[in-house]
């Protein structure tokens, strides 16, 4: 009898001890898991913020064929600016489909639009936009003070805004199409 009591005291010694084991292995793997889950989340996020940053500011050099080929910079600055012809206006680029990303402007020109002190027919502020990275899907690339280049990227076609302060001015809606470019 004693053997056998023995021998059930170490059975349940070893089986104590497996548990503990199985327990401290499966806090392992939880603590694997959750390390490989948190990696899992700050490499997305980064994707995230990287992809981003492609679709709303990369050109892709394209500058090359809009700038060099084309010279639409020299249109869209105009004669008084250092391009060719009247420039292009505020108005005139809201109304060709244009938008203007709000959050990238600076306060005192959003106070000023609605009082009427920001000329939207001078060729100027579309540059000054330009510097300021406002305008969605579009770069100006500066030499100075004057306008030597345009790129584009996906988010002229692939982004819109909100409408939320006028028509064409708002917060950035990547991802929607922009219906209104003619």
């Amino acid at each position: 009898m004693r053997c056998s009591v023995m021998l059930v005291l170490a059975a349940a010694a070893c089986g104590w001890a497996l548990s503990l084991a199985s327990a401290a292995t499966s806090r392992d793997d939880d603590h694997r898991s959750r390390t490989h889950d948190d990696q899992l989340f700050v490499q997305s996020a980064r994707m995230l913020r990287d992809g981003r940053k492609t679709f709303r500011f990369d050109t892709f050099g394209d500058e090359a064929f809009w700038g060099g080929t084309i010279r639409l910079h020299e249109a869209i600055a105009g004669a008084k600016l250092g391009g060719v012809g009247p420039g292009v206006s505020p108005k005139a680029a809201l109304g060709i489909g244009l938008k203007v990303d709000l959050e990238k402007l600076p306060r005192e020109l959003v106070r000023s639009l609605p009082r009427g002190d920001v000329n939207l027919d001078d060729p100027a502020t579309p540059l000054a936009l330009l510097r300021l990275n406002a305008v969605v899907g579009v770069t100006g690339f500066f030499d100075g003070g004057r306008l030597t280049s345009i790129g584009i990227q996906c988010a002229l076609c692939h982004s819109t805004v909100d409408n939320a302060f006028a028509s064409g001015i708002g917060r950035r809606l990547d991802g929607w199409a922009n219906r209104d470019l003619t």
